[in-house]
């Protein structure tokens, strides 16, 4: 399950142990009550806590081979776990041109119609001879068509439709794509990007006429490869020497919608109408609860003095 946490700003008195907390006044009665966009579970969900396991158990996560192989072939020199500000990864390099990386396989078929969340960073947005760095490949290999960074924007080739912004190496994104199927392959491939202001843009729709975007069969479910380039430009060296993967889910079978996306995939709000109890050098927090936290942390200012809980508990000292 995706970690999501959420800060309470406190502010403590310099000569009293109160706790006088500094958050926005609580909506009034004449303020309406938005109930959140319902959202299914993913059908598959990768969190890299020092793991390569599915917590969706829906799919299976298989590292590229040990570096060297022979041909121009997906292979990793190194693989490690790893936590940083942004969260839990698994981070790769690679000597080969056709780069390193993953491949993942469903147990059941992920369908013309899906949504997939997925946080990572490049060491290189720019790998290949024409700019190209594969992010995600859809055809096993056999088709140099996919997601690309594309001399430091995103875009889906062979498609026009690209980012307007360009990112720079090592910047972690946070992206969804959705796919909807609009009658047999066809379908629209939308990317999004949750940007730092916390909010959901889309950046652009690549019309997939081919069905490039619809990921290959492997028995029963559906495969995708991460990182890696196609046999046919591998020589071309279009995959990024290294980088890091933070999540990686999936909606198999489903387009979620704008407002479902944003109550997957953004912070929870704050919590409100917190209150303070005075005791003996010390307080205890209360708020309410909020729909899609998993962890609370009140932190008091000055001082820095803070509590964490899981949630459902909206109580701490």
């Amino acid at each position: 399950m995706l970690k999501r946490s959420i800060q309470v700003a406190l502010a403590l008195t310099a000569t009293a142990a109160l706790l006088v907390l500094v958050l926005p006044v609580a909506a009034g009665p004449e303020t309406p009550v938005v109930t959140p966009a319902a959202v299914p579970p993913p059908t598959i969900d990768y969190q890299f806590d020092g793991n390569l396991t599915d917590s969706a158990a829906g799919s299976t996560m298989t590292p590229a081979p040990n570096c060297p192989v022979s041909g121009y072939n997906p292979c990793n020199s190194s693989a490690t776990f790893g936590e940083d500000p942004d969260g839990t990864y698994w981070a790769w390099q690679t000597t080969s041109k056709a780069g390193g990386g993953l491949r993942m396989t469903s147990s059941a078929a992920v369908g013309n119609t899906y949504t997939m969340a997925l946080k990572f960073s490049f060491a290189s947005v720019a790998a290949g001879t024409n700019g190209y760095s594969k992010i995600v490949d859809y055809r096993n290999r056999a088709s140099d068509d996919g997601f690309y960074f594309q001399n430091g924007r995103l875009r889906y080739y062979p498609g026009t439709g690209a980012s307007a912004g360009t990112y720079t190496k090592d910047t972690v994104l946070d992206l969804v794509t959705v796919r909807q199927s609009t009658g047999g392959s066809a379908g629209t491939f939308t990317v999004y990007m949750v940007g730092p202001d916390k909010k959901l843009t889309q950046l652009f729709v690549y019309n997939d006429t081919s069905g490039s975007s619809i990921p290959t069969a492997s028995g029963a479910g559906s495969l995708f490869g991460f990182f890696f380039d196609d046999a046919g430009t591998a020589n071309q060296q279009e995959a990024t020497p290294a980088g890091r993967v933070y999540s990686v889910r999936v909606w198999s079978n489903q387009a979620l919608t704008p407002a479902q996306l944003e109550e997957a995939v953004l912070p929870p709000a704050a919590p409100t109408n917190a209150t303070a109890e005075r005791g003996d050098a010390q307080a205890t927090i209360s708020w309410d609860a909020v729909d899609g936290a998993t962890v609370y942390t009140a932190t008091a200012s000055p001082g820095g003095a803070t509590c964490t809980v899981d949630a459902p508990a909206t109580t701490c000292d």
